[in-house]
């Protein structure tokens, strides 16, 4: 398996570590590993306009809208 190394800054470090925790795993790698799962299957089902709509949460919140375009 290929290393890549990188450097993050503090608030991606945090959020590596929330994701962690949210994820249910116990490294940083596997973050990355669902994060980009997540994100492949975000980018298959994104609208004409590279965007993409989560449903509106059971507790009444509404939906949000995330543009994939850089």
């Amino acid at each position: 398996m290929a290393t890549t190394s990188f450097e993050v800054d503090e608030h991606t470090a945090a959020t590596l570590v929330e994701l962690q925790k949210v994820f249910g795993v116990k490294t940083n790698a596997a973050v990355i590993r669902k994060a980009l799962a997540l994100a492949n299957v975000a980018a298959q089902h994104a609208n004409s306009d590279r965007t993409i709509t989560l449903a509106p949460s059971d507790k009444g919140e509404p939906g949000v809208k995330i543009s994939l375009a850089g």
